[in-house]
């Protein structure tokens, strides 16, 4: 959670890079650096059945990653931080109704108050108007592909180590941001050296330290807690930009943040 707050940060210093190009950057070098580690330290290869599953997987993170983005185009960024976030309650309900698996009363517990914390958080800048509703709908859709992402990230790292899970998945992500880019005719090259710096750390930092953490962690838990982790990025984020920027932390923050980590803290205190 630490390193996956760092990513609105370092994404604050490439201002005049678009969005879908961070998205891709980040995808991209962090399949790179993985594909490297791999060069060094052989990985098993995944199955064939895997492959294809985890395929499918980084085409729905690429999708998330997209329609969040544009989601911020349409939308309140309060709106969009929210709506989001939402992932956990996608895979809950996948893995009740579909799975049929049973969650302890702690677990919904848990999941109920970090929600309620996020919402605290965004509530005094929330926004249902008519005029954000395409927007609204892009950000929840976002959560809703995530969601299906860690199903499968759970399904695969049953039988396959995280590095050629995640090497494979954030691949198939960034293919998928570069088909995206060219539809839209979103420019992904011709940035500065410094530019270039900023979008390596993203996949450094919040992309193998953040994400690829998250994909180890699916192997052994339920996807909805691991979904759940990304609602405390708000809190470490705005920490973050008070030591760096001198942004004043609110009283949203501070009660909505108490409410989000308690949450996390009772969905995770027996895992």
């Amino acid at each position: 959670m630490l390193a996956v707050s760092t990513s609105p940060i370092i994404a604050r210093y490439l201002e005049n890079v678009p969005a879908v190009a961070i998205s891709f950057w980040r995808m991209a070098f962090g399949a790179l650096i993985l594909w490297i580690i791999s060069f060094f330290r052989k990985q098993l290869p995944l199955t064939a059945i895997n492959r294809n599953k985890t395929l499918l997987g980084g085409f729905l993170l690429g999708i998330h990653f997209a329609l969040f983005f544009g989601s911020l185009k349409l939308t309140t960024i309060a709106n969009a931080t929210f709506l989001g976030t939402l992932a956990p309650i996608f895979t809950f309900f996948i893995e009740k109704y579909f799975f049929k698996r049973k969650h302890n009363p702690t677990m919904v517990l848990g999941l109920s108050v970090a929600i309620l914390g996020a919402f605290i958080i965004v509530a005094n800048q929330f926004d249902f108007s008519s005029d954000y509703t395409l927007g609204n709908l892009l950000a929840v859709s976002c959560s809703l592909f995530l969601g299906m992402a860690f199903i499968i990230s759970e399904n695969v790292r049953k039988s396959a180590t995280n590095i050629s899970y995640s090497r494979t998945l954030f691949s198939s992500a960034a293919i998928t941001l570069l088909g995206i880019s060219l539809l839209t005719a979103t420019p992904i090259t011709g940035f500065s050296p410094y530019e270039f710096g900023g979008l390596f750390l993203l996949g450094l930092i919040p992309t193998i330290f953040g994400h690829g953490f998250m994909n180890y962690a699916v192997g052994f838990v339920s996807p909805t807690i691991v979904a759940s982790a990304p609602m405390g990025e708000p809190i470490l984020a705005t920490i973050w930009a008070y030591f760096l920027f001198n942004e004043v932390i609110g009283t949203p923050i501070l009660i909505g943040g108490g409410f989000t980590l308690l949450g996390l803290i009772i969905l995770t205190r027996k895992k």
